[in-house]
């Protein structure tokens, strides 16, 4: 039979703490093993405990789940560590990336993700699990299932800030034709606007 993985969590969000501690608890192949709203204890009982895995809540009563990161990563244990947040922020993956994190998880994942997420990592099909690129290239599947080649070559230029003019001239097209293609872009997409259409191919073309 194989070993359960143990897995700690820091994070002062009661719910979704005492939620996902439930959820791990009913897998066959992890438990919780134990959990903390400060860093001072999550530090202390991680290197006690030494878990397989440790998910960091990125805000921790005012404190940055980086400065946890940091502790654990000198301190002679190697569990797999995950920061956790609700920011999509690419500067706040990078430096977990650049530390030796071991993946950024959005929470808005959901609990079976990001369990999923953590077995890519644990069995090495993923050295860092990045939340914002698995979401970045389901939406650009989403973009590319709904738009035409036409439609598509169009938005990529609008992701480079070409303007409508400029669109024509290197697609061989006439402003009106581009123009027709814009708003066609935006009603697939249900996009109010062209701030709107930069946001998503911003994201889906992962453009930071």
């Amino acid at each position: 039979m194989m070993k359960k993985k143990s897995i700690y969590i820091c994070d002062d969000h009661l719910l979704f703490l005492e939620s996902i501690e439930v959820f791990f608890n009913l897998q066959e192949n992890y438990y919780c093993i134990g959990h903390a709203s400060t860093m001072e204890m999550a530090f202390a009982q991680i290197i006690e405990l030494k878990p397989d895995v440790v998910l960091i809540d990125y805000h921790i009563k005012e404190k940055n789940g980086l400065e946890l990161l940091g502790m654990i990563l000198n301190a002679a244990i190697e569990p797999k560590c995950f920061m956790l947040t609700m920011r999509r922020d690419v500067l706040i993956r990078n430096k977990t990336k650049e530390m030796g994190g071991n993946g950024y998880l959005l929470k808005s994942i959901g609990a079976e993700e990001m369990m999923l997420a953590i077995e890519k990592t644990m069995n090495g099909s993923e050295r860092f699990f990045d939340s914002l690129e698995h979401e970045r290239v389901k939406s650009g599947e989403e973009v590319t299932r709904k738009l035409s080649d036409r439609e598509l070559q169009i938005a990529q230029l609008v992701c480079k800030e070409f303007p409508s003019e400029a669109i024509a001239t290197k697609l061989n097209l006439s402003l009106h034709t581009v123009s027709t293609h814009r708003k066609n872009i935006l009603k697939k997409l249900k996009l109010k606007n062209t701030l709107d259409l930069l946001k998503t191919l911003n994201e889906t073309y992962g453009i930071e």
